[in-house]
């Protein structure tokens, strides 16, 4: 498995130096990587990450209802009683849904599809269609509506966001999204944003708000009883390790190079808001890590797109250098998720 992950990022790092731009060889190839990214995720052996013993368990379960949300519980049941498949067709399912809807919704977004392809597939891919399955379908379709949001198309915004909460609870947070404007206006305030966290936590300040969504305030009531009691002692929030202060570099300087970046990338203003939302939550949800990862990896879906454009910041003549800087990120994000989710060990 370690041999073909590192065969797949080598392939995406050389289409993203080759920089193809013949728009019927785009879509070919963008066809033949969903293809390829479906099955390898969707035909994983078991045991490999480490949520596929949840998932089985979700699968043999006959009270599942309830317990996870309605569209997992609707496709889990279409697949095993009406058609009489396996649990491996479930897989396949939804790594088709995860992985089509984040490339066409790339394809749809992004100013720099290869960069775009090469930044998810090395981080994730490998999270979401790898893993958490039920969120890497949810996300696509949460940068689908952010789509629709940068164009102010509102009732295609929250119908895709709408599907997005449907399957996956915590994606409620999208719903409120048309209240961050496309617009430079008040972008100084965000970079007072994760400072503004780091005093949340420092002070270990935690308002316990309440969801409206009994089911997801069930599980953040569980996880943190989870962490008080020591039971989930293996899970930590680290507020200084290199990945986070990474992407508050990237923050800052899709801030500041934000108008330079709106030239060519026209939804940078709303996307790099959410960004800062995104690291923001780490820091203020420290108190309850599970919850505090899984909401700035939804919020953070946005660096997909984000990310790439660092290139822009470049003058023409020294794009290369924003090309290394993307090479290299998309690199460390590789090791650090190969080593994550324990794909070194056969």
């Amino acid at each position: 498995m370690i041999n073909l992950f590192f065969a797949l990022f080598f392939i995406f790092v050389m289409l993203f130096l080759i920089n193809i731009k013949h728009r019927i060889t785009i879509n070919l190839i963008a066809i033949i990587s969903a293809i390829i990214l479906i099955l390898v995720s969707g035909l994983r052996a078991r045991g490999v990450d480490k949520d596929f013993f949840i998932y089985k368990g979700f699968w043999m379960t006959k009270k599942l209802r309830g317990n996870v949300e309605d569209s997992f519980y609707f496709i889990r049941n279409f697949i095993k009683e009406d058609l009489g498949l396996d649990f491996q067709y479930l897989l396949l399912t939804y790594a088709f849904l995860g992985v089509s809807i984040k490339l066409i919704s790339i394809r749809k977004l992004s100013p720099l599809f290869w960069g775009s392809l090469l930044i998810y597939f090395s981080n994730y891919y490998i999270l979401h269609e790898f893993t958490q399955i039920r969120i890497g379908v949810a996300t696509g379709f949460l940068l689908i509506s952010l789509y629709f949001l940068s164009d102010k198309k509102y009732i295609l915004f929250y119908i895709f966001a709408a599907i997005a909460v449907f399957f996956h609870q915590s994606c409620f947070f999208v719903l409120i999204f048309p209240v961050i404007q496309n617009t430079e206006k008040n972008l100084r305030f965000y970079y007072f944003v994760v400072p503004l966290g780091y005093i949340f936590y420092f002070f270990n300040t935690y308002l316990n708000f309440k969801i409206p969504i009994p089911s997801l305030q069930e599980k953040i009531d569980l996880y943190e009883t989870a962490t008080e009691s020591g039971f989930m002692k293996d899970e930590k929030t680290n507020v200084f390790n290199a990945l986070f202060l990474i992407r508050i570099s990237i923050l800052n300087i899709i801030l500041y190079f934000a108008k330079k970046i709106y030239n060519n990338f026209s939804g940078v203003y709303l996307f790099v808001k959410i960004y800062s939302f995104s690291l923001f939550s780490y820091l203020f949800l420290a108190k309850i890590p599970v919850f505090a990862f899984r909401i700035q990896e939804l919020l953070g879906v946005v660096e997909i797109i984000l990310i790439p454009c660092l290139i822009f910041i470049f003058p023409q003549k020294f794009r290369f250098l924003g090309v290394i800087l993307i090479f290299m990120i998309a690199l460390i994000f590789f090791l650090m998720n190969i080593f994550y989710i324990k794909l070194l060990v056969e």
